[in-house]
C-alpha cells in the first residue's frame, strides 16, 4: 500500500499537479531553460518550486523538466518530451456576445479548459455590455493562465470585438447558432458535429438575439441548434456548448 501511494503521489506531481510555463523558444532534451523574471517570481516566490518537475511548452510541443535555482537564475533542465497531444482534434471557434465582466471572464477561462481554439467576442442589439476600451491584454492573460493550469499545448486566440453582422468573416466548415425560440426547431448540438474538421458555435447575450439577427445569420449559412429544453444563461450556454463539442470530438478519436 505504501508503494502504491508513493506511485500515485509521483504520478500526480509529475503529470497533474506540476506547474506549466509557456516559453519563447524551442528546447530539446538536455537543454537548460532560463526562466524569465516573471516566471522566476511565480516559480520561486508564489509556488516555491525547487528540484521539482515542471512542464515547458513551445509552439504546441510539451517537455518535462526539472526546475531548480542556479546562482541568480531559476532554470529547468529538460529531461523528456511529452508526446501526448492535449488539443482537440478539430478547430473549434466560440463566438460569444459580450456579457457582464465577471461572467465573460469565467467563459474565457472555462472555454480554454474545454479546448476552444479561437474566441470571437461580438456585440449585438441586446447586449447589456458594449466594448468601450481594449481589454485584450487582460483577456490574453486569463487565457494564458487557464492554458497553463489545464496543461494545454496552445493558448486560445482571442479576436478583437466585432459586430454580429461580421461573424460571417470567421465562418468554419460547420457554423452553428444556439437559439432558443420555439418557432425554430434546431437539431441537438451533438447530432451535427460528427465528422467535422472545424466548428463555429455562436452564443448570444443575456437578452438573447433579435429575430432579424438570427435571420441574417441563417442567410449566411449558420444553422440553428438547440442546447436542450431549458433556457440557459449566456455563460452557462457557452460552457455547455464547449463541453459537448469537447466530449463528442475527443470521443471520436
Amino acid at each position: 500500500q505504501v508503494h502504491i501511494g508513493c506511485f500515485f503521489l509521483y504520478f500526480y506531481v509529475k503529470y497533474i499537479g506540476m506547474q506549466q510555463f509557456f516559453i519563447d523558444h524551442l528546447v530539446s532534451v538536455g537543454d537548460e531553460y532560463v526562466f524569465t523574471k516573471e516566471q522566476k517570481h511565480h516559480a520561486k516566490t508564489v509556488v516555491r518550486l525547487e528540484n521539482e518537475i515542471v512542464r515547458l511548452v513551445y509552439d504546441g510541443k510539451g517537455f518535462y523538466a526539472k526546475a531548480y535555482t542556479k546562482g541568480d537564475d531559476f532554470v529547468a533542465e529538460v529531461i523528456e518530451e511529452d508526446t501526448i497531444d492535449r488539443e482537440l482534434p478539430i478547430h473549434f471557434v466560440l463566438a460569444v456576445a459580450l456579457i457582464r465582466k465577471e461572467k465573460f471572464e469565467l467563459v474565457l477561462q472555462k472555454a480554454c479548459e474545454l479546448g476552444v481554439t479561437e474566441i470571437i467576442p461580438f456585440t449585438s442589439k441586446r447586449c447589456v455590455v458594449q466594448a468601450k476600451k481594449d481589454k485584450s491584454d487582460r483577456y490574453n492573460q486569463i487565457l494564458k493562465q487557464a492554458a497553463e493550469q489545464c496543461k494545454r499545448d496552445r493558448v486560445p486566440v482571442i479576436r478583437d470585438v466585432i459586430d454580429i453582422k461580421d461573424l460571417h468573416l470567421y465562418k468554419q466548415e460547420c457554423n452553428l447558432l444556439a437559439f432558443e425560440k420555439e418557432n425554430i426547431k434546431g437539431n441537438k448540438l451533438h447530432d451535427v458535429i460528427q465528422n467535422q474538421q472545424s466548428i463555429m458555435v455562436v452564443i448570444g447575450p443575456e437578452g438573447g438575439f433579435e429575430q432579424n439577427e438570427v435571420d441574417a445569420l441563417m442567410n449566411d449559412d449558420f444553422n440553428c441548434i438547440s442546447l436542450g429544453r431549458r433556457i440557459l444563461r449566456a455563460e452557462t450556454a457557452a460552457m455547455y456548448a464547449c463541453a459537448i463539442v469537447s466530449e463528442m470530438t475527443e470521443r471520436a478519436q
